[in-house]
């Protein structure tokens, strides 16, 4: 008996694809089967879109985990991450992280960063339905503030970096 699914072929096909990619991206069936739970054989069948057998074996959740932790590891993103977040609506942005040599004010600025970030989150929650106006109104309430302080206080940090340019 089939079952009415939300992805359609071409979705499954698609998501099939990028798993295929990722795995490369990581070097090798051989490779990712060292850094995750699964065989090489394993993961040549989640990518795997010739065979009806196969149709329905997708990678899990926590072999992907690790696919996106070795890949952030060197700088890129897996596109099996970024084919979900397109087929859900919408598309992966990396949240900057400093590097381990950054100074007081990179890191404060990464601090800044990523409270702001927090505010479409905020705005993406409510309008998927997923939180209620009051609640909205709540964390907005208490984000607000915040970004307006971290924004004063950047636009204060450029004039009085300008100024010390100047002289």
């Amino acid at each position: 008996m089939k079952h009415l699914r939300k992805t359609s072929e071409s979705q499954r096909r698609r998501l099939k694809l990028n798993t295929q990619r990722t795995v490369e991206l990581c070097g090798s069936q051989d490779f990712v089967s060292e850094i995750t739970r699964v065989a090489a054989k394993t993961l040549s069948d989640y990518a795997n879109t010739s065979s009806e057998r196969h149709q329905d074996t997708f990678m899990p959740v926590d072999v992907l985990a690790d696919l996106i932790l070795d890949s952030k590891a060197r700088g890129e993103v897996p596109p099996l991450l970024a084919a979900l977040c397109e087929l859900a609506g919408g598309t992966f942005v990396r949240v900057p992280e400093p590097d381990r040599d950054a100074s007081a004010p990179q890191l404060e600025l990464a601090a800044v960063g990523a409270r702001h970030w927090a505010f479409p989150s905020l705005i993406s929650r409510f309008l998927a339905g997923d939180i209620s106006q009051d609640e909205f109104q709540g964390e907005a309430a208490q984000l607000l503030p915040c970004l307006m302080n971290d924004l004063s206080q950047l636009k204060q940090n450029i004039e009085t970096s300008k100024a010390e340019a100047a002289e």
